[in-house]
């Protein structure tokens, strides 16, 4: 009776196999970098489409939009605010200083840049009456001494609409940020009208009356601010103001999200 021979693999066979396995691993571990970008940027449109959803959610129940947003503005708490929660290693020049090092708070200082689209002015008293009248009457100014950024709207700052010296971060006309929020206009104001902007934190009225928490952009590691921005447009005439965009804290719109979760296909692939 004949047994079978059994034959185990050779030292070179075993080498090829494993040439292979690190081959596949290798093309596998690249795919999924690509497939975690697209996958934040999908998830940043869902949510910033969640959160419209939720603003005028909370409009329609408390007849007000929530109060205690972040005024993206920074201050000591004792003194009116002094200028945009810029990033830190902008605030001495006005530039990215690389010997500093890596960002330490304020708003993202890459991507669309809404940190640079961003300015500290006040309103005139229409505009002032347009923004309390849906119900903002206090914003929270940002820490510059708290680590986590993204917990730093601390400072409670009542809005009064008679307070002529009243600070708020104001949307540049004709940036980004503008041309996104105001696709009709193409970011050029209609006359007698100005862009707001305020951060959505976690001690905003949204929690928990619509919202369990605020949400942040994925792998926000806290170094700097990556709440989602909600934009109101405001009159001259007091007409209450309008809310007509969310961003993300770079100041990427869904649209422009989905054409960067576009763009991060496999081998440069583009859709539409």
């Amino acid at each position: 009776m004949k047994t079978r021979s059994s034959r185990g693999f050779t030292l070179l066979e075993l080498v090829i196999v494993v040439a292979i396995v690190a081959t596949l691993a290798g093309l596998v571990i690249s795919q999924i970098g690509m497939l975690g970008r697209s996958t934040d940027m999908a998830a940043s449109a869902k949510t910033q489409a969640d959160l419209a959803n939720n603003m005028q959610l909370f409009f329609v129940m408390q007849k007000r939009f929530p109060q205690g947003l972040d005024s993206l503005l920074v201050s000591d708490g004792a003194s009116a605010p002094t200028g945009v929660y810029v990033p830190f290693n902008d605030r001495a020049t006005g530039a990215l200083d690389p010997a500093i090092g890596d960002q330490l708070g304020g708003l993202p200082d890459s991507g669309p840049h809404l940190d640079r689209d961003l300015v500290m002015g006040t309103l005139s008293a229409g505009m002032r009456r347009s923004i309390t009248r849906i119900g903002i009457d206090f914003v929270h100014d940002h820490d510059l001494t708290v680590i986590n950024s993204n917990d730093s709207g601390v400072f409670q700052r009542a809005l009064d609409r008679n307070d002529p010296d009243m600070p708020f971060a104001l949307v540049v006309e004709g940036s980004d940020a503008a041309i996104s929020a105001l696709p009709a206009t193409q970011g050029v104001f209609p006359v007698e009208t100005a862009l707001v902007a305020v951060g959505i934190g976690p001690r905003s009225a949204l929690i928990p009356t619509t919202m369990l928490n605020a949400p942040i952009y994925p792998g926000n590691d806290g170094t700097y601010y990556g709440r989602y921005i909600a934009y109101f447009q405001v009159y001259e005439s007091g007409e209450r103001a309008n809310l007509v965009g969310i961003s993300d804290a770079y100041g990427r719109f869904p649209d422009n999200a989905i054409k960067q979760f576009n763009e991060s296909l496999p081998n440069g692939a583009r859709r539409g």
